[in-house]
């Protein structure tokens, strides 16, 4: 069941420093949803793809899945994800990216 949208104002009495700091947050927030100006800042990241190709990011290397391994990955994973059992994630699918894209980069960090 949906909350009635109310703009009563937070009571001030009987709130620590911390909780009043969150309901007056939450009010810039509902202020900021209804498209009112406010002064909260949004920031917006770069979306990571669903789909990353790591028999792809290897081929255009020209590396095989075992001189893979030299970006720390184990040899079962690069299997797995170019067999399409596993889907990298997290910091995996972060590294894959910046491999596509700067692997020399990559390289030097790790050989450093």
């Amino acid at each position: 069941m949906a909350r009635p949208k109310t703009n009563k104002k937070i009571s001030k009495e009987g709130l620590s420093s911390f909780a009043l700091e969150i309901a007056e947050s939450l009010q810039e927030y509902s202020t900021y949803k209804r498209g009112k100006k406010t002064a909260v800042k949004v920031y917006t990241y770069p979306k990571i793809p669903e789909d990353i190709n790591v028999k792809s990011i290897r081929n255009k290397l020209g590396m095989t899945q075992e001189q893979f391994t030299s970006f720390g990955f184990s040899l079962s994973a690069i299997r797995h994800w170019e067999a399409e059992r596993r889907t990298p994630e997290g910091p995996a699918r972060v590294l894959l990216m910046v491999i596509e894209k700067n692997p020399s980069l990559v390289l030097e960090a790790i050989h450093s």
